[in-house]
């Protein structure tokens, strides 16, 4: 019997979705040390928890004469008939700590750290080291990035659309054993790069910069995908991901048209398309407290543009190098010392990937807005009332596992009288993420809206509420999915929740 009636067979005993038999698939599961040595290697690959489905398909195989294995390695190979069947019967991991680092990959990452930031060295190392042999052979045989994948779960736990996946689909292409087809540009866009997977890797393999890298090859190649081309050009010609008109983005600034700005202060206030677009009561509440605390502060209004996070981690980075350059621009100008953003990702990407991609830093000191409002608490500028409010905090991954800023939100919050702060299980180094961040959610908003629900659970045994964030993206995601889910949540920005706690605000 043929592969083809094979397949025929099997799909009077489960769903099409779950017989896997394209390149890309087989390539993934052909690491899996129960068929690492068999030869041939698998020519389909069944993805099935059911027991009865697995019995059925042994009673078919045994009847049919072809081979059949369970990646588990209870069933195993006997003879050599064909066609090579395995089943992958293995759940998805579930979230647990993981071993320390090894004195081996410390060494890589001193390395990686010895060469500084720019000109693409630490994502162009990070590929480099990823597929290093004596760090595959663990790799192809670890479990623990794929339980943790943001995403997986979306692709019922199929290997292929996991954290090791994607590392072995890398690895296929740079050997030349894959070529860059559609599928293989939809597994490495289908990637929050949220860094969950890198956090819990016990050998601490980059695996979201190497991602970063061969998304900057496929762009290089003109493969990407259409949205993100098409965002390209929305921010080099309108300066807006969206090419969403500027009176639109600043119309949320028209309760404060009085006001005017100097052209040179202490501090720029860099609002962010995200935050004025989508969530624009965070953008008032911001200023809002800026006045209340009588800070010297200018904004660049319509001339602000886009920081270029979306360009640098869909792998457009020519194009974010021209977006930098005229960031720099701008700022120089208004000889500011300190940018202040309500935008995490705008914080990632002015502190980390600016530095470690294109090579450049900001003329002044970058903070998020959690941690001026720290300040101003401490230096007692901001007087807070009462709030009698349980809330929690989502620590989302640009500003939290990416830029380590996990302690200025919490403290802000801890601030306030009468407010409780209850933590998720999972916080943190640890916490999962919303599902919208590397683009994944103008690419697949469905398996963002998956993620976001999942973390959406994770919050109703807590009671609390208002669940709260320092991201536009996450918070734009979680009131979406509540919506579209019908999980009733109420989200806000933390600078919200600052600003109905200042006196005369």
């Amino acid at each position: 019997m043929d592969t083809q009636q094979v397949v025929k067979h099997i799909k009077q005993i489960v769903k099409l979705e779950q017989i896997l038999t394209d390149n890309e698939d087989l390539y993934v599961y052909s690491f899996e040390k129960i068929v690492e040595k068999q030869n041939p290697l698998p020519e389909i690959v069944i993805k099935t928890l059911s027991s009865k489905e697995i019995q059925k398909i042994r009673e078919l195989a045994s009847a049919e004469g072809f081979t059949v294995v369970t990646r588990d390695g209870t069933i195993k190979r006997q003879n050599n008939r064909r066609p090579f069947v395995l089943l992958d019967n293995v759940p998805l991991a579930k979230l647990k700590k993981v071993p320390s680092k090894t004195d081996e990959i410390i060494e890589i990452l001193k390395e990686i750290r010895k060469r500084g930031p720019g000109s693409l060295q630490n994502p162009a190392f990070a590929l480099k080291t990823l597929f290093l042999e004596k760090n595959l052979a663990k790799c192809e045989q670890c479990e623990i990035c794929s339980g943790y994948c943001t995403v997986a779960s979306s692709f019922e736990g199929v290997e292929t659309w996991s954290s090791k996946g994607r590392i072995l689909t890398i690895r296929g292409l740079q050997n030349k054993e894959l070529r860059f087809s559609k599928k293989v540009i939809d597994i490495l866009y289908t990637c929050t790069e949220c860094g969950l997977c890198f956090a819990q890797c016990y050998e601490d393999l980059e695996v979201d910069k190497a991602i970063l890298t061969t998304r900057h090859q496929i762009a290089e190649k003109g493969l990407a995908p259409e949205v993100f081309r098409q965002t390209s050009k929305n921010i080099i010609g309108t300066g807006d991901p969206g090419a969403i008109a500027i009176e639109r983005r600043l119309s949320w600034l028209k309760n404060f048209s009085y006001q005017r700005l100097p052209k040179k202060a202490e501090i720029l206030y860099w609002v962010g398309c995200m935050v004025a677009n989508r969530t624009p009561k965070t953008a008032e509440a911001f200023l809002k407290i800026l006045n209340h605390a009588n800070i010297d502060y200018t904004m660049l209004k319509e001339s602000e543009g886009c920081c270029g996070y979306v360009l640098l981690t869909t792998g457009f980075w020519n194009d974010a190098k021209r977006v930098a350059e005229e960031v720099l621009s701008k700022i120089n100008r208004t000889e500011v010392k300190t940018l202040v953003t309500p935008c995490s990702g705008c914080y990632y990407t002015f502190t980390k990937l600016y530095p470690e991609i294109l090579g450049v830093s900001l003329p002044c000191k970058v903070l998020h807005s959690s941690h001026l409002i720290e300040n101003l608490i401490k230096n007692g500028k901001l007087k807070l009332k009462n709030l009698n409010l349980k809330v929690s905090y989502h620590d989302p991954c640009s500003l939290g596992r990416h830029s380590k800023v996990f302690d200025a939100p919490r403290n802000v919050l801890k601030a306030i009288p009468d407010l409780t702060l209850t933590e998720m299980p999972l916080n943190r180094q640890l916490a999962k993420c919303c599902g919208g961040g590397g683009g994944l959610w103008s690419f697949n908003h469905q398996v963002s809206m998956n993620s976001a629900y999942s973390r959406l659970k994770d919050l109703q045994p807590l009671n609390v509420d208002m669940l709260t964030t320092a991201c536009p993206l996450c918070q734009m995601n979680f009131r979406y999915t509540s919506v579209r889910k019908s999980v009733p949540t109420k989200v806000r920005d933390i600078t919200e929740i600052v600003a109905l706690s200042c006196d005369n605000l």
